[in-house]
């Protein structure tokens, strides 16, 4: 008797501990909906339900999205996603199937396209988003958003970057999971979430699957033991967006008659398909140059202090160019200026010349930088001059035991 009830026990705690998972971790049509109250266009009403999905293009880009009952992750649950708004209303038996995305983007005349799937959803208890995918051929590419309700009106999705930032091998023909923090959806209001985008901002076409949508409760990603395993921070390899790998912003600066120009082009390259390319026209007023942010806008600022350098790749169109490296704490930031470094001649005794070199400046030649709160990264055209630099690979070496060490000894 003792043990049937034993076993008893066992099986309820199974049981207990099964559900608390399945808790855990939500499918679409199972997160919790909207507040009450949330404002709501009729249109929205009217064809906005859960699970919904949809495209938007600019000819002559196109865009597709569809469910296929065909191909699917063999290694997942079924999950119920309407294709009416009337299935919405009265879940059918579970269907085997995922989302098949097909794209064509083009550049002529500003076209654009992209896809999305309609949440309607508080994701204020979700830390974790994952999904599985695969390509067609792979090297498929898109930048992923969110719209909450105020951004959907808008037509203003907040974007975290390429889909590289959480896979660095990018797509391929088998089935991947992508892990993403919610915390890097940077402003959207989590208990109002409209939608999940799928934006394509680089020339092509493609098609892959996306399957097992799921919101987790954990966190998921721990990006400071990933950090720590390679020894370093890539911030930008500069391949795929236009926002850097934290999902922060990057912009070129002037003042005229000074100028400068930034985008991201195979031109050259020291690794990956691109590199960061700076056409510059430095007068003899004005100024010019281009940053990268650590933080978000009115975002927490980045603890440097387990950090020693930061390094880039750069190399010149012509040879000679010259420019200092800047770095910008909190307080800096809120003036509007940064503290330099040096131009890089100190750094590239030879200076830049039309082949790739490493530059690779210790933090403490920035001078006095609160490293608790950093936020920008700088390159600065100093003298009268023009000409086109590309810059890849930008990164911040970590500390090693070794570095921490040599530092309590010397009283640091």
């Amino acid at each position: 008797m003792l043990k049937k009830v034993v076993f008893l026990s066992i099986v309820i705690n199974i049981v207990i501990l099964a559900q608390l998972v399945l808790a855990e971790t939500a499918k679409i049509m199972d997160l919790p909906p909207l507040p009450e109250g949330t404002v709501l266009f009729e249109e929205e009403k009217m064809f906005g339900y859960r699970g919904r999905l949809g495209g938007f293009a600019l000819p002559p880009s196109k865009i597709g999205i569809i469910f296929d009952l065909k191909v699917f992750y063999e290694g997942g649950e079924p999950e119920f996603l309407p294709e009416s708004l009337d299935e919405s209303q009265s879940k059918p038996e579970l269907k085997i199937k995922s989302i098949k995305i097909m794209y064509k983007k083009e550049t002529k005349d500003l076209s654009f396209c992209g896809a999305y799937i309609i949440l309607l959803a508080d994701l204020r208890k979700c830390q974790t988003l994952t999904f599985m995918i695969k390509g067609k051929d792979g090297g498929e590419v898109f930048e992923i958003g969110a719209n909450d309700t105020i951004s959907n009106k808008r037509e203003d999705a907040v974007y975290l970057g390429s889909v590289y930032r959480y896979l660095p091998n990018g797509i391929t023909k088998d089935w991947q999971m992508v892990k993403i923090p919610l915390s890097d959806f940077y402003g959207p209001d989590m208990s109002k979430i409209y939608s999940l985008v799928f934006e394509f901002t680089e020339a092509g076409k493609g098609t892959f699957w996306i399957d097992q949508i799921r919101f987790h409760t954990e966190a998921m990603v721990d990006r400071e033991s990933e950090i720590k395993g390679k020894g370093y921070l890539l911030l930008d390899d500069f391949d795929h967006s236009l926002v850097n790998l934290l999902g922060n912003k990057t912009n070129a600066y002037k003042r005229l008659p000074s100028e400068c120009a930034y985008e991201l082009s195979a031109e050259e390259k020291y690794s990956g398909q691109k590199s960061l390319k700076l056409t510059f026209d430095k007068k003899g007023s004005g100024w010019c140059g281009y940053y990268t942010l650590l933080n978000q806008i009115d975002g927490d600022y980045y603890d440097l202090t387990l950090y020693k350098s930061v390094s880039f790749m750069v190399k010149g169109k012509e040879g000679s160019e010259t420019f200092e490296i800047g770095m910008a704490d909190k307080n800096w930031s809120i003036i509007g200026d940064s503290l330099k470094a040096g131009p890089v001649e100190k750094y590239l005794p030879g200076g830049v010349t039309k082949e790739w070199q490493e530059v690779n400046i210790p933090l403490k030649n920035f001078g006095a930088l609160d490293l608790i709160e950093m936020s920008s990264f700088v390159i600065n055209f100093y003298k009268s001059s023009k000409g086109v630099i590309y810059i890849d690979d930008l990164k911040f070496y970590r500390k090693t035991e070794e570095d921490v060490l040599k530092e309590w000894d010397q009283g640091g």
